[in-house]
């Protein structure tokens, strides 16, 4: 029994919950991706799958069977690609998390191109902003704006996001501009809640090198980025984001900038994943992807400072 093949198609059995799905994206019948999976339980002397008529689920053995399969594959498929190099293709199922506001509006417009460039990555984009459970969700990995937690991760950088402070021209005619971040005090901002906390994010600024926050009120506060734009787009008051979140309505007209040159300093981008002792190279490519796509939204959206 070939057990490296019969890993792989028990590992997509699992993932798909289904043998025919599974057989149907090997491209073999499903008859012989079942007798793969019976002989592999015949060789281990356990039973992996419990079937009925409708589904499958895995057994204990089988769920610990795919949880130390999947790291032995990804090994497997790392040292190939190490050792053949520019010859090998980079392939494989790659499932990352991305936050929604980024995946949506910068990253899944550029996805064509990164799936014309490597046609054998099947990629899974997950739209979260928490930090997940990779092992548990089975996420190869995710981009992280800001800070990295102190955990047993690994986290490159591939870029920065700078920060915005915008508002409606309706709403700058009807209030005043602010001069400075104290004047917010008179003015009616519009909080972005944390889904961690459910406070309001504090705004942030760098005057005369310095950092400092700003805690500001109004009357209304979001917890969906999108929803604080609209609101801003019809007036409702002062609004700060990333640059990426505000940037076509800044464009359009429809929000312009203020307190610019107190912009905060940009937050970093990091990609993170659990620690492998070779890097998959579906991984290292896409992670290249995300430096070279940060550095062309910069330069179409002639963003250039962001310290």
């Amino acid at each position: 029994m070939d057990q490296l093949r019969a890993m792989k198609v028990f590992l997509r059995v699992a993932e798909r919950g289904s043998l025919s799905a599974a057989s149907a994206d090997l491209g073999m019948a499903r008859g012989a991706a079942s007798a793969i999976v019976s002989d592999l339980e015949k060789y281990l002397g356990v039973q992996l799958l419990e079937r009925t008529t409708r589904s499958l689920r895995l057994t204990e053995d089988g769920q610990h069977y795919v949880d130390r399969a999947r790291g032995i594959v990804a090994d497997i498929e790392s040292l190939e690609d190490e050792v053949g190099g520019a010859k090998r293709r980079p392939r494989g199922r790659l499932r990352v998390q991305i936050p929604p506001g980024l995946s949506r509006l910068v990253v899944a417009p550029a996805l064509p191109r990164f799936c014309d460039a490597y046609p054998e990555i099947e990629l899974q984009v997950l739209s979260r902003n928490s930090l997940p459970d990779f092992v548990a969700e089975e996420i190869d990995a995710a981009v992280v704006i800001g800070p990295i937690p102190a955990l047993d991760i690994v986290a490159r950088p591939v870029g920065a996001i700078p920060y915005m402070t915008v508002a409606a021209p309706a709403y700058l005619q009807r209030c005043g501009v602010p001069a400075a971040p104290d004047d917010l005090g008179g003015h009616n901002c519009i909080p972005v809640l944390s889904t961690a906390t459910g406070r309001p994010v504090p705004w942030r600024f760098r005057t005369a090198g310095r950092n400092s926050t700003v805690p500001v009120a109004g009357a209304l506060a979001f917890e969906s980025a999108e929803a604080a734009v609209a609101a801003a787009v019809r007036g409702a008051g002062i609004l700060q984001l990333a640059s990426y979140l505000v940037y076509q309505e800044v464009k359009a007209g429809k929000l312009v900038p203020v307190l610019e040159s107190c912009r905060p300093q940009a937050d970093q981008i990091y990609v993170v994943h659990k620690k492998h002792r070779l890097k998959p190279r579906k991984l290292r490519v896409f992670e290249e992807f995300l430096i070279d796509l940060n550095a062309q939204t910069r330069r179409k959206w002639q963003i250039t400072a962001v310290d």
